[in-house]
């Protein structure tokens, strides 16, 4: 594969946002239907099916150092998706986007821990910022001090993939990057099979619901992550994380239009103070 300039791996990253962020809504129409354990194991199993029978002669060549990058991502992204898809339950699909878009400031705090990069001053203000407004997220103001558990269970999953992003940053450098997201992907699929072992119950599929998995599994895991990691091979983690965090707009445009989800003030103000934390970031 020939090299991408950064103007087309930027546009290959703003795609994964757009997708990520349409991903909120379906994610919780297929919550309906099935448990958030089958969800994961069932889109992440459609993508590693996919991805065996188109990469694997590429597959073939994978080396050591290949199968411990994919595999220290997948479990990276598998925690951070439980986390995810668990705080979805009891929260909005906006909060789940803001929260799941808080990881941009993180981002460049944890690239300094892995490789004795410095953040700038801006990072730092960005990061204040962005606890400023996940306060107004999960705190109930009537109530004061009783928070939302399930947003501080969503935001859990905003640590992780952090993490996720600067190990993409970092293996995909000199690193096929569709070798590693596809042991990424298996990885995932693997530790959510022994999770939906464990839970023991049922699937029930329908029209909607097998919809829904297709869409999550082609579009939203594997082509996702694809280009995501290839993206990222020719950009900063930073740099990539602040246009992955446009999924968060785009997840809560989304939730407004279809789910007709109304926001308080206050939500709408902590809206507004992550936005804002994500372009000081920048």
């Amino acid at each position: 594969m020939r090299d991408l300039t950064s103007n087309q791996a930027d546009l290959m990253l703003f795609m994964v946002a757009f997708f990520w962020g349409t991903g909120f809504t379906v994610t919780k129409y297929a919550l309906d239907i099935f448990t958030s354990t089958q969800l994961l194991f069932l889109k992440f199993i459609v993508a590693s099916a996919v991805l065996m029978i188109v990469f694997w002669k590429k597959m073939k060549t994978a080396v050591k150092a290949d199968y411990k990058a994919g595999i220290i991502m997948g479990v990276l992204l598998a925690v951070g998706y439980v986390f995810q898809t668990v705080g979805m339950e009891g929260t909005t699909s906006g909060n789940a986007a803001f929260l799941t878009g808080s990881n941009v400031v993180m981002v460049p705090f944890f690239y300094w821990m892995a490789t004795k990069i410095k953040p700038k001053k801006d990072n730092i203000i960005a990061a204040i910022m962005m606890f400023a407004g996940i306060l107004l997220l999960t705190v109930d103001f009537k109530n004061f001090g009783k928070f939302n558990y399930w947003d501080l269970i969503t935001f859990m999953c905003a640590i992780l993939f952090a993490w996720q992003v600067v190990a993409t940053g970092i293996f995909a450098a000199d690193k096929d990057p569709i070798i590693i997201a596809t042991v990424q992907i298996l990885t995932c699929t693997v530790i959510f099979l022994v999770m939906v072992v464990i839970e023991g119950k049922s699937m029930h599929f329908n029209a909607g619901g097998t919809v829904s998995i297709l869409y999550l599994g082609l579009i939203n895991t594997m082509l996702c992550f694809l280009m995501q990691t290839t993206g990222q091979k020719y950009t900063s983690a930073t740099h990539a994380a602040i246009i992955l965090s446009l999924e968060a707009v785009i997840g809560s445009i989304l939730g407004v239009i279809f789910l007709k989800e109304k926001y308080s003030f206050m939500t709408i103000l902590g809206f507004d103070i992550i936005f804002l934390a994500v372009l000081t970031a920048e």
